[in-house]
């Protein structure tokens, strides 16, 4: 389940798209929880409901979710 005020990182392994906004979470210090969508059905599901489909990654935050965000819009959503 997402928590409003909880960033939430939806990705599956093996992605680049995916290490990059990894790594951009890591260097700007954001706290995150992050699910493997691949392995986990549930975390599937509720990327779907924020989303409306299955691309990865996905960053989600009080209540707005990003599908492959670049730069400027983790900016926009987190910092």
């Amino acid at each position: 389940m997402v928590v409003a005020n909880q960033v939430v990182f939806f990705t599956v392994p093996d992605c680049p798209l995916c290490d990059e906004v990894r790594l951009w979470l890591k260097d700007n210090r954001v706290k995150f929880i992050e699910r493997d969508v691949a392995g986990d059905f549930g975390s599937l599901r509720e990327m779907y409901k924020l989303t409306g489909q299955s691309l990865v990654p996905v960053v989600s935050f009080k209540s707005k979710a990003v599908v492959r965000p670049d730069v400027e819009l983790l900016t926009n959503l987190l910092l």
